[in-house]
């Protein structure tokens, strides 16, 4: 006769992050026996219990979880064994496809960092130091289960020393996979004492973190940072800037308790905070913008790299104490191409820019950049999802079936969705060149071997020439295009699991429409439940001429504007020596002219006559630095039309040229989202609606999606901003995928023909 067990299983971020160790004491502590395994289904915990003591186990389970594990589903079974345990034990991984999460990759705990820099410590000073609550995960991972031997770390046999905690379920490094020593782990190419040198001498450098290679320069030296600049070809985009601590980074930027929550997070992201006026820094690092993007140290290279610079203090104190050490810490990539992680290809391509390369033994299974977040209105918003954030993924409030997307041309992300969960990938970037469509290609095939998908359809962008349309119909699978605007909607319909009608706003700088125009300002009516988007209004068009050239140059945008709406040009874009030749093309085609609604595109244009800013050398360059300006946004509501189901902002624009720079930008961001918020205070009185989505790039600019939703809320409307994924195109891809695998549950089809089929409104 058997004896009566429980079995329990568990789904979530449960490998990886000390779960099977802490079951184990957890069970000992209990009086209990049995096992814990990770297997295909989950963790798989047999107790020998009753019902009762199982349920009281979970519960002590759920409020003792360790802090990066999460716990999303338990499942109990009674069961019989036939012979009874006499302990309690950990069993080795079963082999196979494994329903369990990686976790993203994690600060160094404060437990390893008290070790990093205690002299009696094993691992004092070891750059490679970290544990089950801590350290690479994703950045590590080549297949499931989690174990060492599906890890980059398999590479490096632990000696006996480690071997010893690594096999003692009472150790915090009890099958801590990244385990490693100066015995038996990874090694850098080069001493930190090389780095200094380097650096305090004005030199780059270029070093190998968990995720990625990194430049790093000192952040007050202005000539490494003209030289970097140079070398990178980033003539004006803003660095990162690295602080040792909170206490230093507060020398010059504000910081709220939401701001300090997120540089303190486990994820470590850079976070855009205000510059303090006070601040001596370079004007170099972020020129004619008023934010600074800041973090502080992730892993153990990061914080060994703070302390040879500042002399290799004696005590911890210094860990916490201000310093006015800073360092740039940016991507080291080619200009436009994705952050490198291969060491032979560091080499070959960083040579020009680094006048120091420092790598390590260790291979990084999956690149990400760091993350980039801010704060508004006192809640958290996602500028770029990667390092810290991939591969967790997002709860959805449907089952669905699985569908990749592909996602936008810039700023891209992919994103697949299966059960009631969307995989949405690293920040991968823009697609217009060979080295970041190779990044997407590879870590598409990555996501598909380490979660083991099958796609019943894709979903991809309505543009025919984007390379992401390109790899969709090179899969031979079945195929919804979904239009660029519509996808901004569904990613936060999907974030916050939305069901009712909505209004939303999207604006941004360029979505082809169904209707092959380009377009970046519309006002939408959505009813989700009938997967029907419809575009019931837009900012009213705009002539352009020059085709793509007039997103780099905004003067372009500046002069269309005069001429469609009759205005004298200013003397500081006639000083442009194109400007005669481009007035005369833009008159000789005045019948022939292509047309947009594009946010992105008013705003080049309103800053280059406002004489702010002619030319974008990185996206958004003149709407950032027009943004800057604004001290206190001011409104004229007589300079507002909505009238034919168009946003005209042209009284607006006349008003706002003739006067400084400064005035001009604060009235033409106040009225503007006075307008906006108008706009759709009217269409949602007559259809009765209460929610507005806000989503789109321009979004992105703090002083107008703060005015936005403020002005709603005076109307009695709740402003929808997504928060856990960009509101720029990098959320893109989770709305094709949720709107496709939605499409497909409505026609209660999973087996679609072969022919593509258009979703759009």
């Amino acid at each position: 006769m058997g004896i009566t067990a429980v079995k329990i299983t568990v789904n979530g971020i449960v490998q990886g992050v000390g779960f099977r160790p802490f079951v184990y004491t957890l069970a000992v502590k209990s009086g209990l026996f049995g096992s814990v395994q990770n297997t295909l289904h989950g963790v798989e915990i047999i107790l020998q219990a009753t019902c009762q003591e199982a349920e009281n186990f979970c519960t002590l389970m759920r409020q003792q979880l360790p802090k990066l594990a999460q716990i999303e589903h338990i499942k109990m079974t009674e069961i019989t064994v036939v012979k009874a345990f006499d302990h309690f034990s950990i069993l080795a991984s079963s082999e196979g496809t494994s329903q369990t999460k990686i976790p993203a990759d994690s600060v160094i705990c404060d437990d390893c960092l008290s070790e990093l820099f205690a002299p009696n410590s094993r691992y004092y000073l070891y750059p490679f130091i970290s544990c089950t609550y801590c350290g690479p995960r994703f950045s590590v991972t080549e297949s499931l289960p989690y174990d060492r031997e599906t890890t980059t770390f398999s590479k490096f046999p632990l000696c006996d020393d480690c071997l010893g905690v690594y096999r003692n379920p009472l150790d915090r490094r009890y099958h801590a996979q990244t385990t490693a020593c100066y015995a038996c782990g990874p090694k850098l190419s080069r001493a930190f004492s090389d780095m200094v040198q380097t650096l305090k001498q004005g030199d780059i450098l270029a070093l190998k973190t968990h995720s990625g290679f990194k430049l790093v320069v000192d952040a007050k030296n202005e000539v490494a940072i003209t030289h970097l600049r140079q070398r990178k070809k980033r003539s004006s985009k803003p660095f990162a800037l690295m602080a040792l601590n909170q206490a230093s980074i507060e020398q010059y930027v504000q910081c709220n308790q939401e701001e300090s929550t997120l540089l303190n997070s486990s994820a470590r992201p850079i976070v855009l905070l205000e510059k303090k006026t006070t601040a001596q820094l370079p004007k170099t690092l972020a020129p004619d913008l008023n934010e600074l993007g800041v973090m502080l140290p992730s892993s153990a290279v990061d914080y060994l790299l703070f302390y040879y610079l500042l002399g290799q203090p004696k005590d911890r104190d210094w860990l916490y104490q201000a310093n006015d050490l800073l360092l740039v810490v940016t991507s080291a990539n080619l200009s436009g191409g994705s952050i490198i992680a291969d060491n032979d290809q560091a080499y070959q391509l960083l040579a020009p820019i680094a006048d120091m390369i420092v790598s390590d033994d260790r291979q990084i299974a999956m690149q990400s950049d760091d993350s980039v977040m801010r704060v508004v209105l006192d809640k958290s918003m996602m500028i770029r999802r990667a390092r810290g954030f991939v591969p967790l993924t997002l709860k959805l409030n449907r089952e669905l079936p699985c569908v990749f997307a592909t996602g936008a041309l810039l700023k891209n992300t992919f994103c697949f969705v299966s059960h009631n969960e969307a995989y949405l990938s690293q920040y991968i970037g823009d697609m217009d060149s060979v080295d970041s469509i190779e990044y997407f290609k590879k870590a598409f095939h990555h996501y598909q071997h380490l979660f083991g998908v099958s796609f019943s359809a894709l979903a991809c962008d309505l543009h025919p020439d984007f390379y992401t349309t390109e790899f969709a119909e090179r899969l031979n699978l079945p195929l919804i295009r979904v239009q660029h605007h519509e996808a901004h909607i569904a990613a936060a319909v999907a974030e916050y699991a939305l069901e009712a009608s909505v209004l939303a706003i999207v604006l941004d700088g360029f979505g082809l429409g169904d209707d092959g125009m380009a377009r970046g300002g519309e006002l939408y009516h959505c009813d989700i439940e009938a997967l029907k988007f419809t575009r019931i209004s837009v900012l009213q068009s705009m002539p352009y001429l020059g085709g793509d050239r007039v997103q780099k140059e905004p003067w372009r945008m500046a002069l269309s504007l005069c001429v469609d709406l009759e205005l004298k040009v200013p003397k500081h874009l006639l000083a442009n020596e194109k400007a005669p030749s481009f007035l005369q093309l833009l008159e000789k085609n005045k019948e022939n002219l292509a047309y947009t609604t594009s946010m992105g595109r008013l705003f080049d244009g309103v800053a280059s006559l406002l004489d702010v800013c002619h030319d974008n050398s990185f996206e958004a360059e003149a709407a950032m630095k027009l943004e800057a300006l604004v001290n206190v946004p001011r409104v004229d509501k007589s300079l507002i039309d909505i009238n034919n189901n168009q946003l005209d902002v042209s009284q607006l624009i006349k008003k706002i040229i003739a006067m400084p720079k400064d005035k001009g930008s604060e009235l033409f961001h106040g009225t503007l989202a006075y307008a906006l918020a108008l706009w759709a205070h009217e269409y949602a009185v007559n259809k009765g609606i209460t929610q507005v989505i806000l989503t789109g790039g321009c979004f992105q600019n703090k002083v107008l999606l703060i005015e936005v939703v403020q002005y709603l809320e005076t109307f009695g409307l709740e402003a929808v901003v997504p928060q856990k994924i960009p509101v720029n195109d990098g959320g893109i891809s989770l709305g094709q995928a949720w709107l496709a695998a939605n499409k497909l549950n409505k026609e209660k089809k999973h087996v679609l023909s072969n022919s593509c089929t258009d979703y759009s409104a």
